[in-house]
């Protein structure tokens, strides 16, 4: 009987006039498109900037203006300390109990850190958002540092010390001769540091750097206005906090010895800090066209630097290195090579930083180059959570993705063209680890 019904002429053409209109419909049916960035400061200082686009995941993150930066001689290594100490117990949880709700709702919480802020971030699906923001805002500012919890952390920061890559030890090295203090503090902690930092050094680092005028709520994948009734739940003191001094560039060089077959020297000068964006801009399109690595997996790279390590010969690699902060930066090279022919492969290299001439064709490519960089960063949630929050710590706005193509073409080969000069002639700091037989000091180049 039901096999009759099925095949009868009127329940045929029924099912396929339903079949029809949900097609229709699902070809008729529009995505929804994202809503624009906004931003907005509360009354007590501070920032919020949310992105809803829809995501099912949702991004929440709180950026706080003190970094490696902040840290002073006594201190030194404590946002470290702090860094490998985020999700511990709290005045209202305990760390297994973080972990153990954010696992059962999927989510999951991370603390990344640069030299002028911390970034504290939750991610969880759109549903269960609130769960994941609540633990966020007790992490931040309720945490405890309980004694005992604090001393386990130890061997973690050991860790992240003992696997650092040569080469990031050359640029910290390079910011250290650069700047000396402020800047110049490492990201990591100091190994003769390592163990002192106890509940009292972490508690008076925060009560004095998480304020509300220091702090900005980000969010991506949430509304705005979800975003702001969330700023409720961080309990955060009033204020704007102690002030950065002013990093002072050095002419200097750092040299570690650790022997080995391969040498790596982080080269550069000052420039301008993000502040000025055209500026700014144009020294990222500078690295780009002096080469800033390989765009594929085990590729050689490209880009002027990587073309004058390999002219001299042996195995030799350069690319561009460009760090940008508030209110300096820094622009020059990365040099890798094989101990033996390391001081002629940075000689060629300081030859092509010094003689830079740019074209309207490397500018053109440097520039697609650059919004794609942009582009590939901004897929990542995270990333763009922490790019948002360095945008608002220190400007308290944050550029929406749609003005850096224009802010991107509105440069000239002239902008380039003068940061390439600048570079040619400003004084410069050096960073070297490794085998250093035949890596000349800096007055000697």
């Amino acid at each position: 009987m039901a096999s009759r019904i099925v095949k009868s002429p009127q329940v045929q053409a029924t099912a396929k006039r339903t079949f029809a209109a949900q097609a229709v419909a699902k070809t008729e049916r529009e995505l929804i498109k994202a809503e624009p960035l906004k931003v907005s400061t509360l009354s007590n200082g501070l920032t919020i900037a949310s992105l809803e686009n829809y995501s099912p995941v949702t991004t929440i993150g709180v950026a706080v203006k003190a970094g490696a930066r902040n840290e002073g001689y006594d201190n030194a290594g404590v946002t470290h300390a702090l860094r490998v100490a985020s999700g511990m117990a709290t005045s209202k949880n305990t760390a297994f109990g973080m972990c153990r709700n954010l696992q059962q709702v999927g989510g999951s919480m991370s603390c990344t850190q640069g030299r002028e802020h911390t970034l504290y971030a939750v991610q969880t699906t759109r549903d269960v958002s609130d769960i994941g923001v609540e633990f966020l805002a007790d992490s931040v500012s309720s945490s405890l540092y309980k004694p005992w919890e604090v001393q386990r952390t130890g061997p973690r920061l050991k860790l992240e010390l003992a696997t650092r890559t040569p080469a990031v030890q050359a640029l910290e090295l390079l910011h250290s001769a650069a700047f000396r203090s402020g800047l110049g503090n490492s990201l990591y902690c100091p190994s003769h540091k390592v163990g002192s930092h106890g509940t009292a050094d972490l508690a008076t680092f925060t009560s004095k750097h998480f304020t509300s005028g220091r702090a900005a709520l980000l969010g991506v994948g949430i509304s705005h206005q979800a975003l702001t009734k969330f700023a409720e739940l961080l309990k955060l003191e009033a204020g704007s906090g102690p002030g950065n001094l002013a990093s002072k560039f050095s002419a200097a060089e750092l040299r570690t010895e650790t022997g080995g077959d391969m040498a790596y020297v982080a080269i550069a000068s000052q420039t301008a800090g993000a502040v000025n964006v055209a500026e700014a801009m144009s020294n990222l399109l500078l690295q780009r066209i002096l080469g800033s690595g390989p765009s594929v997996k085990y590729g050689l790279g490209s880009g002027l630097l990587a073309q004058a390590a390999a002219s001299v010969g042996g195995n030799s690699a350069a690319s561009g290195v460009c760090q940008m902060y508030s209110d300096a930066g820094l622009i020059g090279a990365l040099v890798v090579s094989e101990a033996a022919s390391a001081g002629k492969a940075l000689g060629a290299v300081l030859s092509a930083l010094r003689s830079v001439s740019v074209t309207d064709e490397q500018v053109a490519g440097a520039k697609k180059q650059l919004l794609s960089d942009v582009y590939t960063l901004m897929e990542d949630p995270l990333q763009l959570v922490e790019n948002m929050g360095a945008q608002a710590l220190v400007s308290g706005d944050v550029m929406p993705v749609e003005k850096y193509p224009e802010i991107i073409a509105s440069l000239s080969t002239a902008d380039v063209q003068a940061a390439a000069k600048k570079l040619a002639s400003s004084k410069l700091a050096m960073g070297a680890v490794g085998n250093l037989s035949s890596v000349p000091h800096l007055d000697a180049l």
